[in-house]
């Protein structure tokens, strides 16, 4: 109902981000690089991932509280690109849940409630339950407990594959975290003669004109006293809104029947098995059960402590992995089959039951099309009321007069510059929430200075409507104010550049021998200083800064080069290096570097992994909804 109204409503640029106002815990994705199949999909729909839809309002959810770390506004990340980073991320998430489905993974209660108290306690009150954390949460989320579960499903769904893929994955190089432990543990000498800018003397003041000239050319940089706007703010809080709804038993009788091929389940296999990498332990499982032993008391005398047993779940014939259902294929009751292997391990499985095709009884479902039917008439409530706001700003009503139809609460945002300060340089939007800052800054100095029209934000559970107050237009320092600063600037300038040119004039001459290392420190009375042991990271010596490592570590030895520092320039020679013994005080430090070897191992397979996964399910993305959602907006 309200994605008919919103598609049959007028096109403004709140409109196309009404809809998404439930804002949702979105579980993260993968954020790996890759291509997508681009197309049509479903109007609504951001992308299909192998018959699976992600909606717009899932995305956008997903986006937004992503987004809100960074305080960066949905159009703008679409405009660089993160929207495509957090969209290949979502996509991820259901291809693992896709695989996770077909592989037959299904998540206990135990470790489904686990998972969700591991995420809700941080967020607890003093004195408040799990539960009543739980739902004050998904309150302020706007969010249902079914899609939240939901969430945290596909959440374990891939953390259950992705261990499985890096178990198989423990490579083991000595030789090669040996050479990375020297290579990170080397330090290198070097002789140095330092040249100060402030001792080149020969520099002639700057005249008048030249002063003039610098200024215009950084002024802009550095004397530019930047624009300020001051803001006219109302903002429509749609939580505030308390409405009681009702759906009668009649008409979650009658959305059930309308929609009974929903609640379609085909024929299940119901199954225990056990899922394991070592094959022979696997076999070893099997041959126990073929001598009478049932499959837990075989998986535990095989297993022990490690043994994992999953019991009695049923699965849809349809969405079973064809090795699975091929080994199943006698459909014999009680019987335990040879080991399977699939992409997760061997699976040593028994058929305990077969359940045959049927509809889901509407008792069982009654409830949950009951709070669908409830949501989406407090859902179509506040679109009404949200399309209203939205006409009557977009028709240039005041603010005020819009406040006497609706519940705003109106303010004004104080001079602030691009940045969010006020003239001060404290925040000028701190009664704004973080997430929303961003989102705010960015719409209010896009607001067209000439027609002062408002913009409308959807924020979390609010609508703001912003427009332009006042505006100061960005000036500069005048010269006379800045003169001096100009006049030392330009002297320093000119020191700078006269002794690095200085620098370069030595080098050649050392390479042509008509200079030696020793003979210009002597020409300029000038002291050779020794640096000893400079390490790739950490703490470096005066006058040395961390731009110095570089050229340092690239230098051969007895080589000449010149360091540019703050406030001079340095001839330096490389003098000699060092590197560590091998001994049994840094073995432990070898281990750990073999460790991060063994991830980095890891990390390369679970993303080889992922890329089959994507040639395997069929994933079409919906661009042209991505652009009409977060691209430029048409201005009505």
């Amino acid at each position: 109902m309200v994605m008919q109204a919103m598609s049959n409503s007028r096109a403004s640029g709140f409109m196309k981000f009404f809809i998404f106002t439930l804002l949702g815990l979105a579980v993260g994705g993968l954020a790996l690089s890759g291509s997508f199949n681009t197309g049509n999909v479903g109007s609504n729909d951001v992308a299909k991932i192998d018959g699976k839809v992600l909606g717009i309002q899932e995305f956008d959810r997903a986006l937004r509280l992503s987004l809100s770390r960074y305080q960066i506004s949905p159009q703008k990340a679409y405009e660089i690109g993160i929207t495509e980073e957090i969209l290949t991320s979502e996509i991820r998430s259901y291809l693992l849940l896709n695989e996770a489905e077909n592989l037959g993974i299904e998540i206990g209660k135990d470790e489904l409630a686990a998972r969700i108290a591991r995420v809700v306690k941080p967020n607890a009150l003093d004195g408040e339950t799990l539960q009543e954390a739980l739902d004050r949460l998904l309150s302020a989320q706007g969010l249902s407990e079914k899609a939240f579960v939901n969430s945290i499903k596909k959440e374990v769904s891939a953390d259950l594959i992705i261990e499985s893929i890096k178990v198989g994955f423990s490579p083991s190089n000595d030789l090669l975290a040996k050479d990375l432990y020297l290579f990170q543990r080397q330090t290198r000498d070097i002789e140095l003669i330092l040249f100060p800018d402030n001792e080149i003397s020969t520099i002639k003041p700057a005249t008048n004109e030249q002063l003039t000239h610098l200024y215009n050319a950084t002024k802009s940089i550095n004397y530019k006293i930047p624009e300020y706007r001051s803001i006219n703010a109302a903002i429509f809080d749609m939580s505030e809104i308390k409405v009681e709804f009702t759906v009668t038993d009649e008409e979650v009788k009658a959305a059930y029947e309308d929609s009974l091929e929903s609640f379609a389940v085909g024929e299940r296999l119901v199954l225990s098995q056990t899922i394991i990498q070592d094959k022979q332990q696997a076999d070893d499982i099997y041959a126990l059960t073929i001598n009478g032993e049932d499959l837990k008391t075989a998986i535990n005398a095989i297993m022990g402590e490690e043994a994992t047993y999953i019991e009695n779940v049923d699965f849809e014939v349809s969405r079973m992995l064809p090795a699975l259902n091929e080994a199943l294929d006698s459909r014999e009751i009680g019987k335990t089959v040879p080991p399977v292997k699939t992409t997760l391990g061997y699976h040593v499985v028994k058929l305990d039951e077969i359940l045959p095709p049927t509809t889901k009884a509407f008792k069982s479902v009654a409830s949950e099309i009951k709070t669908e039917l409830l949501e989406a008439q407090k859902s179509d409530h506040l679109y009404e009321i949200a399309t209203k706001f939205d006409d009557l700003v977009n028709d240039g009503v005041a603010f005020e007069e819009i406040a006497k139809e609706i519940d705003l609460s109106l303010s004004t945002i104080d001079f602030i510059d691009a940045k969010g300060l006020n003239k001060e340089s404290k925040d000028g939007l701190e009664t704004f929430d973080e997430a929303s800052k961003s989102e705010i800054l960015t719409s209010i100095f896009e607001l067209d200075e000439e027609e002062a029209p408002a913009i409308m934000l959807e924020l979390g559970n609010k609508l703001i409507a912003l427009s332009i107050k006042e505006i100061q237009t960005p000036t500069f320092k005048p010269f006379e104010a800045v003169e001096i600063e100009l006049a030392n600037q330009f002297m320093d300038d000119q020191r700078r550049a006269e002794n690095r040119a200085q620098m370069q004039t030595y080098l050649a001459e050392m390479s042509t021998g008509g200079s030696t290392f020793e003979g210009i420190a002597s020409d300029n009375n000038k002291s050779v200083q020794k640096i000893a042991k400079i390490a790739l990271s950490g703490t470096i010596q005066e006058p040395l800064d961390e731009s110095s490592r570089p050229t340092i570590f690239k230098g051969k030895l007895g080589e000449y080069n010149v360091l540019n520092l703050e406030g001079g320039s340095a001839l330096i020679k490389i003098s000699g290096y060092d590197f560590p013994e091998i001994n049994d005080e840094n073995l432990k430090e070898i281990e750990d570097i073999k460790g991060q070897l063994v991830e980095e191992t890891k990390e390369a397979a679970i993303l080889m992994y992922l890329q089959t996964l994507n040639k395997k399910y069929p994933t079409t993305v919906n661009r042209r909804l991505l652009d009409r959602a977060y691209g430029e907006q048409e201005v009505n």
